[in-house]
């Protein structure tokens, strides 16, 4: 993986260049970025920098066998923890066990998200977990010789998905961390062991800036300057999401229609609309589900910040329903609407029932709207 590659991040790119460089190099880091900013190929691009034969001060050269070797995910010396939907009768406990799997799905996409990962296994409502197997794992090949690098190298990907005794044992290591040996944590959340955070260097990879969005979707995907600027703006910097929405696997106008329908349902409290509304919503699969509250939580925000008179990012086309929509929102109703929403997203992750929760939800945005006319 090239740095040139991956989108936007330039002071980060030359920053990590330069700690190679000048021998700064932590045994331990941790990178912290949300969905589709771009943590997990900045790792690899990372350690495809350190371990290059010929490396420039931008990049590496990526015609050494060193970097053919890593860009491949075949390097000996760089090995790769990622979640897993656990199976004994497919034989899955660690995640050596579907490295082919896990090969393709990266290739295919560096900037692949969890949901895009627990899909690719067909395991779309397990629960995605780095189980205790996983630290043997672990512990074994950071013990062995490098082959052919100067560092043992260990990627973890959603580090947060460890369980409590796999991040033990986890935190023994980094304590006492075996002579050249590099970990590097690429996480969504900070929520992990406190003991694992503060053995770990941080470092923060910011969501993908509009612009540098907008020249990746005209460049590598051929989209006009306007479609490149909705896709943009409605995606709030997470390449992932503006991948999908250029693909059409995400609709965003789709999205607008059911959150409308949604809105005005929970104002009113139509029970029956409610109900057809949920019932509609609960037979698209948890994934578009976590989608469409993402799209949701966006909309609550982008409401609040009209009424503040700050109108920023809002799509052209929904500007009419966000003018009647946005005086039922205000800072204090919005912030606790977009907490529920939030919750809500996580329950759904955690295999939550559909129905059961979409109605809590509904009513309790319900009782934080100021009781007012109808939207129009």
């Amino acid at each position: 993986m090239l740095f040139k590659e991956i989108i936007g991040h330039g002071q980060l790119k030359q920053s990590m260049i330069n700690t190679i460089n000048e021998g700064r190099i932590s045994h331990a880091q941790l990178f912290l970025g949300a969905e589709g900013s771009g943590a997990l190929p900045l790792a690899l691009a990372y350690i495809q920098y350190l371990f290059c034969a010929n490396k420039t001060e931008t990049d590496s050269c990526g015609k050494c066998s060193q970097c053919h070797r890593i860009a491949k995910l075949s390097h000996p010396d760089v090995h790769f923890v990622y979640p897993v939907a656990l199976s004994k009768e497919k034989g899955v406990e660690k995640s050596s066990d579907v490295f082919r799997e896990w090969t393709e799905a990266f290739l295919n996409d560096p900037y692949l998200s969890l949901a895009d990962w627990m899909d690719y296994l067909g395991a779309e409502n397990k629960q995605p977990i780095i189980a205790v197997e996983e630290s043997k794992d672990i512990l074994h090949k950071m013990s062995l010789m490098a082959m052919e690098g100067n560092y043992k190298t260990m990627i973890i990907w959603m580090p947060e998905r460890m369980n409590q005794p796999t991040a033990n044992k986890l935190l023994k290591v980094l304590e006492e961390p075996p002579d050249k040996t590099l970990f590097i944590l690429v996480s969504e959340s900070s929520q992990m062991l406190p003991t694992i955070l503060s053995r770990t260097q941080l470092t923060k990879v910011l969501r993908c800036e509009e612009s540098e969005l907008i020249d990746a979707l005209m460049q590598m995907h051929g989209l006009s300057n306007e479609a490149s600027v909705g896709i943009a703006k409605a995606c709030e910097g997470n390449y992932r999401l503006a991948q999908m929405m250029v693909k059409g696997e995400v609709d965003a106008e789709f999205n607008m229609q059911r959150f409308q329908l949604w809105m005005r349902s929970c104002l009113n409290l139509d029970g029956l609309k409610l109900s057809e509304w949920i019932n509609e919503t609960a037979t698209i699969g948890r994934e578009k589900q976590k989608q469409f509250i993402a799209f949701a939580i966006k909309t609550i925000r982008q409401s609040i910040l009209l009424g503040l008179n700050y109108p920023s990012g809002i799509n052209p086309a929904d500007e009419d329903f966000l003018n009647k929509f946005s005086p039922f929102i205000n800072y204090e109703n919005g912030a606790l609407i977009a907490e529920e929403l939030n919750n809500a997203f996580y329950a759904i992750e955690r295999n939550a029932h559909t129905k059961i929760l979409l109605m809590s939800l509904s009513i309790k945005i319900h009782t934080l709207f100021p009781q007012r006319k109808k939207i129009a």
